[in-house]
């Protein structure tokens, strides 16, 4: 049983995020957005306007596994960590999107919620607002 449970943490992507059982079921019955037909993003969007942080951040990394192309995930995730408060998530996501999105007037935004988060991080320093 306990190396039932350990293979089943390795799944995913923190211990954090199956520490409470309801959560645990939740989990092991999620079935990706696209496979009921719905844009994952916009299903985020509904997640996060009823402050369900945890379900938009499953969604979008998910979403992002399954679609590394998918810019608008990737920029939702980012503030998913923001409402996490979730800096070092938000800093290593921002970083991996840095040359996709440095000449494009998100990284402005990306970098002015980056240095609420983390103040003193390298990256945001070089786009001050």
């Amino acid at each position: 049983m306990l190396r039932l449970l350990a293979d089943v943490a390795k799944a995913f992507d923190t211990v954090a995020d199956i520490a409470h059982p309801g959560e645990l079921m939740h989990q092991l019955r999620f079935v990706p957005p696209r496979q009921r037909g719905i844009d994952p993003v916009g299903e985020a969007e509904v997640y996060l306007t009823y402050q369900r942080y945890k379900r938009a951040r499953q969604v979008l990394r998910h979403t992002i596994r399954t679609e590394p192309d998918n810019l608008p995930a990737h920029i939702l995730l980012l503030h998913t960590y923001f409402l996490l408060e979730s800096s070092h998530d938000y800093c290593q996501l921002a970083a991996t999107l840095q040359n996709k999105l440095a000449h494009r007037p998100e990284w402005a935004h990306i970098c002015h919620v980056g240095r609420s988060l983390a103040p003193d991080h390298p990256l945001f320093q070089q786009h001050t607002h």
